[in-house]
């Protein structure tokens, strides 16, 4: 067994590792490296390290398969709910962004597909989703937005307007995920926010205080939907809240 550790040998190993994990490729390896590897622990522990990482990868491709079924499954379902029901407009609503998602594409007739075939104005509402380029999550968090109805709840329209402003210059930290949510869904609150957000940027196009141009076309809707869109957002548990 080798008691040394020759650092050359070692570096020359490791774009091996791979064909070594896999004995059917192992013929590509020279002979010389190939004891090496079997017979030097630095080398061992690193491929171990390497086939647990494999592991791990597959392990998690096969997870996101599966949830991408059962989300795919799931979507169907709800689609074919709607048989023998009429469908409108607000029915086929929630479900454009999982239309949007490639991830979730239904490919067979059901009744809200039926319904796009038909109605024009859904349909281009399901074109400008798709021309956003939104990531999974936020098209998720958007079909929930789209499902919710206006209903009262524990935060009251004094105090979600009373965070508006904190909203609008995107501090977060300083609200929670119920005044996000009623900023979202309360038609009037939505309203006084889309005010605030014009006043803000006219002032700010008027001071002109950003010290450098920034060119919007950099800027993809994807980076800005949290801030535009934020329900489904709890400033408590938001890991990009650094960032906003």
């Amino acid at each position: 067994m080798i008691t040394f550790n020759d650092n050359s040998i070692c570096e020359q190993a490791r774009p091996y590792y791979y064909e070594y994990l896999y004995g059917e490729a192992q013929e590509c390896i020279p002979t010389e490296i190939l004891t090496h590897i079997s017979q030097c622990h630095l080398c061992q522990a690193e491929v171990n390290q390497l086939k647990i990482i494999l592991s791990e990868a597959r392990d998690g491709a096969a997870q996101h398969t599966e949830r991408t079924n059962t989300a795919v499954v799931t979507n169907l379902k709800l689609n074919f709910a709607y048989i023998g029901a009429f469908v409108t407009c607000d029915t086929v609503r929630p479900f454009l962004p999982s239309l949007a998602d490639p991830a979730l594409e239904v490919g067979v007739p059901t009744p809200i597909t039926v319904h796009l075939d038909k109605c024009q104005q859904c349909a281009d509402d399901l074109e400008t989703i798709r021309q956003l380029n939104l990531t999974h999550k936020q098209l998720c968090r958007l079909g929930q937005l789209f499902a919710e109805k206006p209903a009262e709840d524990a935060i009251g329209c004094s105090k979600a307007q009373a965070n508006i402003l904190a909203v609008v210059t995107m501090v977060f930290r300083e609200t929670n995920a119920e005044v996000l949510k009623h900023l979202c869904t309360c038609p009037d609150c939505r309203e006084l926010l889309y005010q605030y957000r014009e006043t803000v940027q006219g002032e700010l196009l008027r001071s002109r205080r950003t010290q450098r141009e920034f060119p919007c076309e950099a800027v993809s809707a994807t980076d800005i939907f949290d801030y535009v869109v934020p329900y489904g957002i709890d400033p408590a548990n938001d890991r990009y809240a650094k960032f906003r």
